[in-house]
């Protein structure tokens, strides 16, 4: 019976101690700068910046009318974190993304968010919410097209610092004469960082 005594407080302190030891060494899904898993502290991406890349931001209808087209632009997601099994997610003020040179005047008029998750070849997908951005097109008055609840901007390979956008968005606010949807066309490249790694946890 002394022995059990003695056993079972031994049993238990090992049982805390193998707990501690493995939420202490618990690490998060993150964006890093380096292919290190788990990802330097020093390394950790919290802030991605991009400008307009290789030419012009485009919308176009389906028919491919152009609607606008600016020649630069801006592209900040700020606040970025991971978790255990969560994807990186950040946000995308209405003063960080922005739009110059355009055809009309062009501005971000609510604020979004981004939310990052591995992509089929191991980089990270950009998927962006709730963003909304107003043309004030001559003849059509204004028209506002949203990002909705989730549109997958693309893909940054795994070390690279580009992000190539073709996709569809649909208008939330404008006149008759607005397009229902349009095609946002252009490429962005991350200036604050040389690469862009998805560390998976």
């Amino acid at each position: 019976m002394r022995y059990l005594k003695l056993l079972v407080p031994a049993a238990i302190a090992a049982t805390m101690t193998m707990a501690f030891s493995g939420a202490g060494t618990a690490s998060a899904s993150e964006l890093c700068t380096v292919h290190t898993n788990p990802c330097p502290s020093a390394n950790r991406i919290t802030k991605i910046e991009a400008s307009l890349s290789g030419g012009t931001a485009k919308f176009e209808d389906t028919s491919g009318n152009v609607l606008d087209t600016c020649t630069g632009g801006t592209m900040k997601i700020t606040s970025i974190t991971g978790g255990a099994g969560v994807n990186p997610t950040g946000t995308v003020p209405t003063a960080d993304l922005t739009w110059t040179g355009c055809s009309f005047p062009t501005t971000t008029t609510t604020e979004g968010t981004v939310e990052a998750p591995e992509s089929a070849k191991g980089g990270t997908t950009i998927i962006a919410k709730k963003s909304e951005v107003t043309i004030a097109t001559g003849v059509l008055g204004s028209c506002t097209y949203g990002f909705g609840t989730g549109l997958d901007l693309g893909e940054i390979i795994n070390g690279g610092n580009e992000l190539a956008i073709n996709k569809v968005v649909k208008t939330t606010a404008g006149g008759i004469l607005c397009p229902a949807t349009a095609v946002w066309n252009a490429t962005y490249k991350v200036t604050n960082h040389n690469a862009v790694f998805y560390i998976k946890n």
